[in-house]
């Protein structure tokens, strides 16, 4: 591994992975800094107007749809993840078996592991808004009994998270084919992945 392609990691690693890390943590401390902060404040009371005037369908209904793209987004991922598992891209015209033991292929291992990476977030969005589809219609004496807290809170909580986990793993496409560039030019691939943090942080996060 030369220079520049431990730059180019080094760049993955602090837009990919240290940027969310440290904007999901913002996020929760300040959440008026972010605009997922300020989406996660109005969730509270789109939760207490469904209990409270028990449009308990129209909620559903509205997660069923993000659940619907997230099993979209998943089903691509373990087929992409098996394409690579099977096939890599070589400077070599058309698809030669990629050897897992071939360290070298940096591309393909980085899209193999951001894409599994984005995959375990998708899943865990959807476990938490199965959870939440299920226990939104539950007794809320008998919910904050079992989790001690208020009914409300921990519906919030479930759809945070799950919202959380899902632009984790939407993200985590984008940054998948941005990887794909490394295999035109490794500059390219660092200039797009720097454009691509760059318009995520100033159009959609702060």
């Amino acid at each position: 591994m030369n220079l520049t392609d431990l730059l180019a990691f080094s760049v993955y690693g602090i837009c990919f992975v240290l940027y969310h890390i440290i904007y999901l943590f913002i996020t929760k401390r300040k959440p008026a800094l972010t605009k997922k902060g300020r989406i996660n404040q109005a969730t509270a009371s789109w939760l207490n107007g469904i209990l409270t005037e028990d449009q308990y369908l129209l909620a559903v209904h509205q997660i069923r749809n993000m659940i619907i793209s997230i099993t979209f987004l998943a089903s691509t991922g373990v087929i992409l993840i098996g394409f690579l598992i099977t096939y890599g891209l070589t400077e070599t015209p058309g698809f030669n078996p990629l050897p897992l033991t071939n360290t070298t292929n940096y591309a393909d291992w980085l899209a193999f592991f951001t894409l599994s990476y984005s995959l375990l977030n998708l899943l865990l969005a959807l476990r938490h808004f199965n959870n939440l589809t299920i226990l939104i219609r539950s007794s809320e004496e008998q919910l904050e009994q079992i989790e001690g807290k208020p009914a409300l809170a921990y519906l919030e909580k479930l759809f945070i998270a799950g919202s959380q986990r899902y632009m984790v793993g939407r993200r985590g496409f984008l940054y998948a084919i941005a990887t794909l560039f490394w295999y035109v030019n490794i500059w390219i691939f660092i200039g797009l992945v720097l454009a691509l943090t760059f318009t995520l942080a100033y159009q959609h996060d702060f």
